[in-house]
């Protein structure tokens, strides 16, 4: 009597596996209830993210726009360019080239006319703009400090690779993303027109992060 073998699944990621044999409807059931925490536990850490966030940049006396700039400068190689730093930080370019200006003005930024296109020009930290980064930065890590005090040392070394696994699971489940089957909401769910059209989706309004 033949046995049918079923693939080996050592090694794959829950998604790969999961393709490669077939979920059972238990399974699936079980695997979108997990989906579903991680949802709501995402969406409670962006709101409590955003709200320390906010606060600290009140009381450091921070804009929001100029120092998403800088933080793309920092931290996203090759996204120099004042159209790249629109798209990163969900800003539009009329508001991030007024920003450049301020920035540029108070010695944080310098701009580099580009060698193969004399239209275009690249955007780089200065010392000044990368020593008043790290200020505000040190201000956030103190507060993080406090805040990450009950966990284990383990927990923590092991969160910045969760959360950047996370993050790039993330980017190609959007870029993948299928359009949303039509759901008829109520009105009050419905997002309002923005009222400029400086604000994009992604805006730095709701791209502040610790």
């Amino acid at each position: 009597m033949s046995v049918m073998s079923t693939p080996s699944t050592a090694g794959l990621s829950r998604a790969e596996a999961a393709r490669s044999v077939g979920p059972s409807p238990e399974r699936r059931v079980h695997a979108h209830h997990a989906t579903g925490e991680v949802v709501s536990a995402l969406s409670s850490l962006i709101r409590a993210s955003r709200s320390i966030a906010r606060q600290r940049q009140v009381q450091l006396g921070a804009s929001g726009t100029p120092l998403a700039i800088l933080k793309v400068l920092a931290t996203q190689p090759g996204e120099d360019r004042p159209g790249d730093l629109a798209g990163a930080t969900g800003v539009a370019p009329s508001v991030v080239s007024r920003a450049l200006t301020r920035l540029e003005e108070d010695g944080l930024v310098v701009r580099h006319r580009d060698e193969a296109d004399a239209r275009a020009c690249h955007i780089a930290l200065t010392v000044e703009g990368r020593s008043q980064l790290a200020t505000i930065s040190d201000q956030y890590a103190e507060l993080l400090d406090d805040a990450l005090a009950d966990l284990s040392d383990d927990d923590v070394a092991r969160l910045p690779g969760l959360l950047h696994t996370l993050e790039q699971a993330l980017r190609r489940a959007g870029e993948r993303a299928a359009p949303p089957r039509h759901t008829s909401l109520a009105p009050s769910l419905v997002e309002a027109p923005a009222p400029s059209s400086d604000v994009l989706p992604n805006s730095a309004a709701t791209h502040e992060s610790l």
